[in-house]
């Protein structure tokens, strides 16, 4: 989808204290072959904080940062991978009552690690629908503090995963970045590679049920070899990724070579060498170096690792980002953004007064 005068006007991000993975080591919980062929140096973890409550910090340093108040904001998706909160409630509730109001549309959107993306397509069209041209704000926060999953050992290519948020303020007057461009493919071909073997009911969290993406995959991939299926699946798996970012390139009018940064799930470095491979791009014209101090932050990877490029000064007006990845479903999202220009941004890391 080729975008038009459509702007990021602000971003905000919280990461709790990060504990080294040599710590994680040391403590039984990750093998020492394991952890340092990951490359990953440290993992984000909240403890107690709930993710809705690290949204709202993100949030308010985005709605700080774009200068806009409650009141210019007329639409709120909230993204998340794992549980937000009690069972039948969602954290737009919360942000809303401690933010920005009740005068506007506030959905969760539950779209994988891809959520950021998905929500950033729907704001698009509702900004340029809405005749007072008010503002829309994304968020993303998680926090796998649970019994349910093993934050050392989710199972899939030795993932780390952190908690945090990220938040971003998006409208039709020029901000500090562009959103040229975002496209989506979809390989449903594989969408039991993240259920193999589970049943669809009763949903697994309901029984008490480990997730264990690994497994799953690895039994998905066994079946496939099986049937004589899995090469023809893993070529198509590597070319809807191909086609994915090429045409978000296209759209934006750029070339892979007009790129100045790609910015990337959280993954292991032989993982991240190989996707950023597959896609024409080099590991350090990525964001992997920062990603493996926090770990994976599921959909708030993006706009953590945007926040970091700014708050560091490793961006300049004119550069060319491209933000890719993939999840379950297969989803496949793309999306160029143009720096405009680099104002000062907060440290994220400390609460709003009061909570």
């Amino acid at each position: 989808m080729r975008i038009q005068d459509t702007y990021l006007t602000g971003i905000g991000a919280f990461l709790p204290p990060v504990t080294p993975v040599a710590e994680a080591v040391a403590r039984g919980l990750i093998p020492p072959g394991e952890a340092q062929d990951s490359g990953i140096s440290g993992v984000s973890i909240a403890g107690q904080l709930p993710a809705p409550q690290m949204a709202l910090t993100a949030a308010t340093e985005a709605l700080k940062h774009s200068g806009r108040g409650a009141e210019d904001i007329g639409l709120l998706l909230c993204a998340g991978v794992w549980h937000q909160g009690p069972d039948g409630w969602g954290p737009q509730y919360y942000l809303q009552r401690h933010l920005l109001g009740d005068d506007l549309l506030a959905v969760e959107v539950r779209h994988g690690c891809n959520g950021v993306f998905s929500a950033l397509e729907l704001a698009v069209p509702y900004l340029h629908a809405d005749p007072r041209q008010r503002g829309a704000v994304i968020t993303a926060a998680d926090n796998f503090g649970s019994a349910l999953i093993d934050r050392w050992s989710s199972g899939e290519s030795r993932v780390y995963l952190g908690d945090g948020a990220g938040a971003v303020v998006l409208g039709r007057t020029p901000g500090f970045a562009q959103l040229l461009s975002i496209c989506t493919t979809t390989y449903s071909a594989m969408e039991e590679v993240h259920r193999a073997g589970e049943p669809l009911f009763p949903p697994g969290a309901t029984a008490g049920t480990v997730l264990d993406f690994g497994a799953r995959a690895q039994r998905f991939q066994e079946q496939a070899i099986e049937r004589g299926d899995w090469i023809r699946l893993l070529l198509g798996h590597q070319r809807h990724n191909v086609e994915c970012t090429a045409q978000a390139l296209d759209e934006a009018g750029v070339t892979a070579d007009e790129i100045n940064r790609v910015l990337i799930h959280a993954m292991p470095r032989q993982a991240a060498s190989s996707y950023l491979k597959i896609l024409g791009f080099p590991l350090n014209r990525s964001t992997w170096n920062f990603s493996r101090t926090i770990g994976h932050l599921g959909a708030a990877d993006h706009l953590v690792a945007l926040h970091h490029l700014l708050t560091e000064g490793e961006l300049k007006p004119g550069d060319n980002l491209l933000l890719c990845g993939y999840s379950p479903g297969l989803t496949y999202k793309a999306a160029v953004v143009r720096i405009l220009d680099v104002p000062a941004t907060g440290a994220g890391r400390s609460l709003p007064d009061g909570l």
